[in-house]
């Protein structure tokens, strides 16, 4: 057998609470920058320039992406933050899966009550949300639901390791 390796990159939309955050940094910067005639230069200086720090890293933290691997019939999913901080993320076997299919099917909405779920999603288009179920995986009591997005290239080569058990 061949090796296969695919990879994905997803930019997650913004939340309402990253939009607050960043909102939130924004006006704390304007804070500083209208506290320079009434306080002290220094002390004023040096708040601004704090708040201008948080600023940027409220922006960088409230920037993710999702990095979806696929090597060998292993499903590495990692967290990437303001494109340059990698969090590394879980190892799935896509060997051990019992159902890969549209995460709002019948299939799998059917067995997905009792679940441990996994949310890997970048946006609320339902459309594109694919749900892989597998039964055993270390430290998961019971069974594990894992929701992302893949491309039609992700698909294939996961049809190209389990072709029983994809629904498209």
């Amino acid at each position: 057998m061949a090796d296969v390796f695919v990879e994905q990159i997803i930019k997650r939309k913004l939340s309402l609470g990253g939009l607050a955050i960043r909102i939130g940094a924004i006006f704390l910067v304007l804070i500083g920058i209208l506290l320079l005639p009434v306080l002290k230069l220094i002390l004023t200086i040096t708040v601004t320039a704090l708040f201008i720090y948080l600023a940027y890293l409220a922006f960088v933290y409230t920037s993710v992406e999702w990095e979806y691997s696929l090597v060998n019939g292993e499903l590495t999913i990692d967290k990437i933050l303001g494109k340059r901080k990698r969090k590394p993320g879980e190892t799935y076997d896509i060997k051990k899966a019992t159902l890969i299919a549209p995460a709002y099917s019948e299939e799998v909405l059917s067995k997905s009550e009792y679940l441990t779920k996994m949310d890997y999603t970048a946006t609320n288009n339902r459309d594109n949300h694919y749900a892989i179920i597998i039964d055993d995986v270390e430290g998961v009591k019971g069974a594990l639901m894992i929701t992302f997005e893949p491309d039609e290239k992700m698909l294939d080569a996961m049809y190209n390791v389990r072709p029983n058990i994809i629904k498209r």
